[in-house]
């Protein structure tokens, strides 16, 4: 008889690796992720045999596992910021583009309505679930998801007011510029 381990790898194994890779671009975080995942599915072995859906069980474990990922990058991107620096002029000039598009975030997402403030802040900054922003603002769930993509465009908005921002093919930010006549930034 296989191995319950086996038969995860056999049978989800593209679906698990498609499912992060989709979510974290770089290839080798993508590896180091599905490393991460096979490790909880080992953890998890017995509680993923007395499961109802297999595949919905592996799809939950592989997106926690990715949002682990992103709250160690974060935890870990403020623990390097107070670390004294130590890097060369590029690393400097990257850092200062990216100090300078993430300037005043928390100021230009204050400055939205309350209504898609604590959605953004819930949504975005929380990581909680559109579905269970819906339950805690008491709201239809297709009126969380209305009020959180307005938050979002709202806040894109805000931010191209401020500051010019280039952008590569792929939508990521290359460089970014402070509108010398806005005094959005401080």
């Amino acid at each position: 008889m296989e191995n319950i381990l086996e038969t995860i790898h056999r049978s989800f194994e593209k679906e698990l690796a498609d499912l992060v890779c989709r979510k974290v671009k770089h290839q080798d975080y993508c590896q180091d992720i599905i490393q991460d995942v096979y490790l909880k599915i080992l953890l998890n072995r017995s509680k993923i045999e007395k499961a109802d859906n297999i595949s919905a069980y592996l799809t939950r474990l592989t997106t926690n596992t990715v949002v682990d990922y992103y709250r160690r990058k974060s935890k870990s991107s403020v623990t390097n910021e107070t670390l004294p620096e130590t890097s060369s002029e590029p690393d400097e000039a990257v850092d200062s583009t990216y100090k300078l598009a993430d300037c005043c975030l928390r100021s230009f997402i204050d400055s939205l309505p309350e209504i898609y403030r604590n959605a953004i802040i819930m949504v975005e900054l929380d990581a909680l679930k559109i579905k269970d922003y819906a339950i805690a603002a008491n709201i239809t769930l297709t009126n969380a998801k209305a009020r959180v993509q307005r938050a979002r465009k709202m806040l894109r908005e805000v931010i191209l007011q401020c500051c010019n921002y280039e952008f590569d093919s792929y939508g990521n930010i290359v460089s970014c510029k402070k509108n010398e006549d806005q005094s959005c930034c401080k």
